[in-house]
């Protein structure tokens, strides 16, 4: 049976989260196929996963370092996913899962992309607040230089056709962690849905959130506005 939507979980150290993620994403719908692409985890994340999957629908890619999370996603959906729509989620616990079903169905009833927004209506975020003015400006940045409107531009967890994805690949450079962006300004969407959810604090493992990510996305931004030019 032709799954109804393959969930993609980029991985890196997330052992303790993915053991509470994997059994609430089955609860919600088992006609989802659970995708997750691993970065060589050294704390053991690829063999839990191994594990869950005797008893939940969970594949697994694995990748031979720490390659990113953009290109992650670009392999999971290319290599694994088989259903028509793919969301793309952490697996950290701070995407609320609850709202999958809505953006299925949002993408089910024609839109581009569906998005998963703390700063749309009912959207919040438990972040720390130099977290929140990071996010802030970093829109700001993304509204004033590439035009982009949508009010969550830096949300890693959305929802699209898998074709339309596919399509889009020859023409993203998947680098750093933010690819949502990359998406937005390649596809231009006429329709785009966002919904709003709590943005959870992370509980168990290490942030990814770093100098260094933080310098990929504004690279990303430079890169985006050039091409546009």
């Amino acid at each position: 049976m032709m799954p109804r939507a393959a969930i993609i979980l980029p991985t890196y150290k997330e052992i303790e989260n993915v053991a509470i993620l994997i059994p609430r994403l089955s609860d919600i719908d088992r006609h989802y196929e659970v995708i997750l692409i691993d970065d060589h985890s050294p704390d053991g994340t690829a063999d839990r996963v191994r594990e869950l999957a005797q008893s939940y629908p969970v594949k697994l890619l694995e990748r031979n370092g720490k390659l990113g999370l953009a290109s992650a996603v670009i392999d999971g959906v290319v290599k694994l996913a088989r259903a028509p729509i793919v969301v793309v989620m952490d697996a950290d616990l701070s995407h609320d899962e609850r709202i999958i079903p809505e953006l299925v169905a949002s993408v089910e009833a024609g839109a581009d992309v569906a998005i998963g927004s703390r700063f749309a209506s009912g959207g919040s975020t438990e972040d720390s607040r130099t977290r929140r003015f990071f996010s802030w400006g970093a829109k700001q940045v993304a509204r004033l230089l590439l035009g982009v409107r949508v009010q969550d531009p830096m949300s890693g967890f959305f929802a699209m056709r898998r074709d339309a994805f596919n399509n889009l690949v020859p023409k993203l450079k998947p680098k750093g962690f933010k690819i949502l962006l990359d998406i937005l300004v390649r596809l231009r969407p006429e329709r785009v849905v966002e919904v709003g959810y709590l943005f959870r604090s992370r509980q168990k493992g290490e942030s990814k959130l770093t100098g260094v990510i933080a310098g990929q996305y504004f690279r990303m931004i430079w890169d985006l506005w050039r091409d546009r030019r």
